[in-house]
């Protein structure tokens, strides 16, 4: 059996927060309509791709590694 990592949580307004933060104004106010709160990994990477955004290019942007 394999193990998965578990996946972290984020408040919806730590995503919200984050995306006007690195000049994604839109996509914030599209967030706070859409994405639950928690949000987990998996699920804000999904929502990312559905809106042209790579999730590996808003951690880069943020200053990490996906």
């Amino acid at each position: 059996m394999i193990a998965m990592p578990s996946q972290q949580q984020y408040s919806r307004q730590y995503a919200v927060d984050l995306l006007k933060r690195l000049g994604y104004r839109e996509l914030a106010d599209k967030a706070l309509l859409e994405l639950p709160d928690p949000v987990d990994t998996h699920r804000l990477e999904a929502w990312c791709a559905q809106h042209g955004l790579s999730y590996a290019t808003l951690i880069s942007r943020m200053g990490g590694s996906p």
